[in-house]
């Protein structure tokens, strides 16, 4: 046989050989299932393909208890009032028996339930007349009209601050707020009307909006955060410096310090500053500074599934730790020696003592910020009234993110601020346990 031939064999074998094997693969894929769908298959986002390790995700950890109310909770259910609006009785006109009629005997009540509903909403048009009067001597003088009443036909205080309710706490934009006063409320009024109906409340609110502030400076703990906000199509940046009981929002177009020198010219000299470690924090004058574990948390998750090297893991066990003694600590704990928060100290200084791979070069990183930083990482142990965590702060600026989501973006600095303005005064009412329509109506009423 020549070599031409034996080649021809080869190949021929080859074919057999290959052709079985993707049979079995065939038969393979068959038994498996079609393949799952990802981003190089399909409209999936990255984000959400298998096997990818998020760079930060929930820290909350599931529970052994079942969604719903636990065994020995008090539930609730409707009360009837004592004092119904209206009352309406029903009685046996006659007797399904015999058919006698029964209007005049006398009836016993056998039980009552009530209703709750909500009847139509009418608007209140209230018209202000002025007279004039001419005196004896000759003087022609004319009432004047009440404050407010400042045009032919205008619109209330109760409305104004109804507006900024939808606007700010509800995040309803223009359009929709537009509908939802058409058509409940009867009130015809252009989405530049509302605009400004906001815009006017936001100014009344100036006042209270300058006192938060100043509250926020002259406090000794306080949190900062900022996000990205689009107005006009370009991106600026929500600021927000918040505490226990005050809430202070501001948008910039700068997310360095220039931008926290606008807000607080001479920085929170008086306060702990509890951060995200974001430089610029560092830059400003402040008591003291506090690093967000929560931020910490969430990174070690990401580099302890990324590398195995066993220091994050490390780490993330002594901030749990941390946290777990800082909800043990009694006020008279922080004024003494304690040997569990010593402890942690030491295990700090042993952990950023390690070597690390330099191969690893994002938990490198990670722990060479964590030595920069390393008298900011356990304050709240030593401070009472210092958190672990900057979360306060984060749901500050989350309200900018739920209103582009439900509104959309904002068309210029002036209704972005606007909305600062406002939601920090809802979000100042809120940690006060107040009404929040009520608090701004009584400023929609100040003149």
């Amino acid at each position: 046989m020549t070599a031409e031939g034996f080649r021809i064999q080869e190949l021929e074998a080859l074919v057999l050989e290959l052709t079985k094997e993707i049979s079995e693969l065939k038969a393979e894929l068959s038994r498996l299932g079609s393949p799952k769908k990802d981003s190089s298959n399909s409209s999936i986002p990255p984000s959400q393909d298998p096997f990818r390790v998020k760079r930060t995700e929930s820290l909350r950890e599931t529970g052994n208890r079942k969604p719903g109310g636990q065994p020995g909770h008090q539930g609730s259910i409707l009360q009837m009032s004592e004092n119904p609006t209206a009352i309406v009785d029903h009685h046996p006109s006659y007797c399904p028996a015999c058919g006698r009629d029964l209007s005049d005997i006398v009836a016993h009540l056998q039980g009552r339930r009530q209703v709750i509903d909500i009847p139509p909403i009418l608007p209140v048009i209230t018209e202000h007349r002025v007279y004039s009067k001419v005196c004896t001597c000759g003087h022609c003088h004319q009432s004047d009209y009440p404050q407010g009443v400042h045009s032919a036909v205008c619109y209330g205080s109760t409305l104004q601050a109804m507006s900024a309710y939808f606007h700010a706490r509800q995040y309803l934009s223009y359009q929709r707020m537009r509908e939802m006063f058409r058509d409940i409320f009867r009130i015809e009024a252009s989405e530049g009307t509302l605009v400004n109906l906001v815009h006017g409340f936001a100014t009344k609110a100036g006042g209270i909006y300058e006192e938060i502030k100043q509250r926020i400076f002259r406090s000794a703990v306080a949190g900062a955060d900022e996000t990205g906000v689009c107005v006009a199509g370009k991106n600026h940046w929500a600021w927000t410096f918040q505490t226990e009981k005050h809430t202070y929002i501001a948008v910039e177009q700068s997310r360095g310090k220039a931008a926290i020198d606008r807000i607080f010219e001479n920085g929170l000299p008086h306060s702990t500053l509890v951060h995200d470690c974001w430089k610029p924090y560092f830059n400003t004058a402040v008591q003291a500074h506090q690093i967000c574990t929560a931020h910490l948390l969430r990174e070690l998750n990401y580099l302890d599934k990324v590398y195995p090297d066993s220091w994050a893991q490390s780490f993330k066990i002594l901030l749990d730790d941390a946290l777990r003694l800082k909800r043990e600590l009694s006020a008279a704990d922080y004024l003494q020696p304690n040997e569990k928060r010593n402890l942690l100290e030491q295990r700090l200084d042993e952990l950023l003592g390690r070597n690390i791979d330099p191969q690893y070069k994002e938990l490198a990183t990670f722990k060479n910020r964590m030595n920069k930083y390393r008298e900011h990482l356990f304050l709240f142990l030593y401070q009472q009234n210092v958190p672990p965590d900057n979360n306060g702060s984060e749901r500050a600026v989350r309200t900018f993110k739920v209103k582009q989501k439900v509104s959309g973006l904002f068309r210029n600095i002036a209704g972005a601020q606007s909305f600062a303005v406002i939601r920090s005064v809802v979000d100042t009412t809120i940690k006060n346990s107040q009404n929040v329509f009520s608090a701004l109506t009584c400023i929609a009423k100040a003149e």
